[in-house]
C-alpha cells in the first residue's frame, strides 16, 4: 500500500514522532510512505517525498514537523479539491494520513466525500486539545510543560517581591485546557476563559479575593489568547486598585520543544492504530483517545464542539 501523510494546520510537538513510527512500522510490514511538504498544500503542488526508516530515525525527538505544515483555504472549493484527488491518484497513493486539527479534518472529509475510494484517517495534531470524541490529542502535554516551567520561573519573582499581580496569557484560541489547566494544577490562581466571558470588575474581585489571603505574596491568573482581553484587563486593575500588574505571553515557545514522553507514547500508539485501521480497510475517519482506547470515529465528527470538561475536577468557581 501507497501511504500518504501530512501534517497540517497548526505544529504541534508529537507530529514528528508520530510520522516516524508511521514510516517504521509501515516499512516493517511492507508499504511505502510519502510524506508530503506543508500539508494540502504539497499535494497540490506535487511537493512529497518518500521517506523511509533511515530519514526519520531521529525524528522521535525532534518538536514541529519535518514534513512543515500549512493552510489552504482554497480547499472548501470543488476545484481544488479535485485538484487534490487527481494529484494523488497520479502518484498511486492508495491512502492518506492526515495528522492535524479540526480544520485539518474537515478538509480531509471534503476530500472523502468527493471520493471514497481514496482512504482517509485522521491523527489529532494540536496543543489546544480540542478535538471532540477525543480526551488528549498529539502535543498538549508538551504544551502543559512549557507552561509549568513558564509560570514555575514568574512565581519566583512572586515570592521575591511581594504584593504584584501576574497576568499570563497562554496559547490555545478560543479554548479553555491549556490556561484552565494552570488552576487544577494549582499554579495559576484563576483563569479567564473564552467563555464563560469575564468582566474587567469581575477580575479586580478575584484579584482581591486572592490579595487577602494569608498565604498568598502574589496574584497569578492565566488567559485564553482567544479572549483578547489580558492587557485591557490589567489597565483596569492598575487602575481601580492601584496595583503593579505585569502581563506576560508565554506565545509560540508553547507550541515548540522537544516532545514530552507522553507526547512520544500517544504518537507511537496513533500510528500504530492508523496503520491498523488502513490494513482493515477503514477510511473517512480519525482517531480519538478516549477513556484510555484508542478509537476511530467518523471524520463528520470533527464539525461539533468539544465542550470544556475540567478533566473531571469539581468546579473550581473560577
Amino acid at each position: 500500500m501507497r501511504i500518504g501523510v501530512i501534517t497540517s494546520g497548526g505544529d504541534s510537538p508529537g507530529m514528528n514522532p508520530c510520522i516516524a513510527r508511521i514510516v517504521t512500522l509501515g516499512a516493517e510490514r511492507g508499504h511505502t510512505i510519502i510524506g508530503y511538504k506543508r500539508g494540502f498544500c504539497g499535494i497540490l503542488e506535487n511537493d512529497y517525498t518518500a521517506l523511509s526508516p533511515v530519514d526519520v530515525q531521529l525524528w522521535y525527538k525532534l518538536g514541529g514537523t519535518m514534513l512543515k505544515t500549512g493552510r489552504l483555504p482554497s480547499l472548501v472549493n470543488k476545484n481544488t479539491q479535485h485538484t487534490l484527488l487527481e494529484r494523488l491518484h497520479e502518484n498511486k497513493i492508495d491512502a492518506l494520513i492526515v495528522i492535524g486539527g479540526d480544520g485539518s479534518f474537515r478538509g480531509a472529509l471534503d476530500l472523502w466525500t468527493e471520493d471514497n475510494s481514496l482512504q482517509i484517517v485522521g491523527i489529532p495534531g494540536t496543543i489546544d486539545n480540542n478535538i471532540f470524541g477525543s480526551d488528549y490529542t498529539l502535543g498538549h502535554d508538551t504544551a502543559l510543560n512549557k507552561l509549568i516551567a513558564y509560570i514555575d520561573d514568574i512565581s519566583d519573582t512572586g515570592m521575591s517581591l511581594p504584593g504584584r499581580v501576574f497576568f499570563v496569557e497562554t496559547l490555545g484560541a478560543q479554548d479553555s485546557y491549556l490556561p484552565q489547566s494552570a488552576v487544577l494544577m494549582g499554579i495559576s490562581d484563576f483563569s479567564v476563559l473564552y467563555e464563560p466571558k469575564t468582566t474587567n470588575e469581575e477580575i479586580v474581585q478575584k484579584v482581591l479575593k486572592y490579595r487577602q489571603l494569608a498565604y498568598r505574596d502574589y496574584v497569578l491568573a492565566t488567559f485564553a489568547e482567544g479572549a483578547a482581553q489580558m492587557f485591557d484587563a490589567a489597565e483596569y486593575v492598575r487602575n481601580k486598585l492601584q496595583l503593579n500588574v505585569k502581563c506576560n505571553l508565554i506565545g509560540f515557545q508553547q507550541r515548540g520543544g522537544v516532545p514530552s514522553a507522553a507526547d512520544r507514547m500517544h504518537a507511537a500508539a496513533f500510528a500504530l492504530h492508523a496503520i491498523n485501521a488502513l490494513e482493515n480497510g477503514d477510511s473517512g475517519k480519525y482517531l480519538v483517545y478516549s477513556q484510555h482506547n484508542y478509537k476511530l470515529i467518523d471524520l463528520d465528527c470533527a464539525k461539533q464542539k468539544k465542550l470544556f470538561d475540567n478533566y473531571g475536577f469539581p468546579d473550581t468557581g473560577c
